[in-house]
């Protein structure tokens, strides 16, 4: 799982997100109470695709941007910033600057391109108006976009998932990442998938599956019981025991 598909199906399962939302809580998890409240998640938004699609790397160079001008400077050191509009395409980074200018240190906003048709430029974006979104850019504001080095062929990628955080194991998630882990839970013999039929979405099974992991690996606790060692939510050590692969 990788690639400028992953990164926008990702993206569009977030549309009409309003807040506090999952997004904000994940990051939060990772950087700290700096991150309290309704901060400003637009980049946020961008790296919590990316890390859930498999794009870490391309996307954010593996790190965490909740700052804009930040993430751009990142992509000029990496040789993959442009300037204005010319050539921008699917998947790319564009930065916003509502004053019109093409300077770094001025970029307000950031949202992932969806398409491009003359002069318009379709976006998804978080934290627009406290929401997530779809919305149609012209050149006047947009200062630049960065060109990630997406990994496009099946199985050119390797290596595991990242822990994608306890916020993101809610009923009813969509994600490649669901489905590579139940796969993982059938081959290490904690499959309690007998009423569940869609591999790739969150649900009861997963629940059970997991508890099962849990308890495997010396847990204690059940499904039943929340907040028990074992109540089937993912947390950081059982997951990277459980070693999910990158499809």
């Amino acid at each position: 799982m990788s690639g400028v598909e992953d990164m926008i199906s990702i993206a569009e399962d977030d549309i009409g997100l309003g807040e506090p939302n999952h997004i904000q809580k994940w990051y939060r998890e990772r950087n700290g109470s700096a991150f309290n409240g309704n901060f400003a998640w637009c980049d946020a938004s961008i790296t919590f695709w990316a890390f859930h699609s498999g794009n870490e790397d391309a996307v954010t160079f593996g790190k965490d941007f909740a700052l804009t001008t930040a993430h751009a400077h990142a992509f000029k050191t990496h040789d993959q910033w442009h300037v204005d509009v010319a050539g921008i395409q699917r998947g790319d980074i564009v930065f916003f600057d509502w004053d019109g200018t093409d300077l770094k240190s001025r970029i307000d906003h950031v949202g992932l391109v969806t398409g491009v048709s003359g002069s318009k430029v379709y976006t998804i974006e978080g934290n627009y108006s406290d929401k997530c979104g779809r919305h149609t850019r012209m050149s006047s504001t947009i200062a630049g976009y960065g060109r990630p080095k997406y990994v496009h062929s099946a199985g050119a990628r390797t290596g595991f998932v990242t822990f994608p955080g306890k916020s993101f194991f809610v009923m009813g998630r969509k994600s490649p990442i669901v489905a590579a882990m139940h796969e993982r839970l059938v081959a290490v013999e904690c499959d309690r998938y007998e009423s569940q039929t869609n591999k790739d979405t969150w649900g009861t099974g997963d629940l059970k599956s997991y508890s099962a992991w849990q308890q495997k690996l010396g847990f204690h606790g059940s499904v039943a019981q929340p907040g028990s060692d074992a109540d089937g939510i993912p947390g950081k050590e059982t997951w990277d025991k459980l070693k999910v692969p990158r499809t």
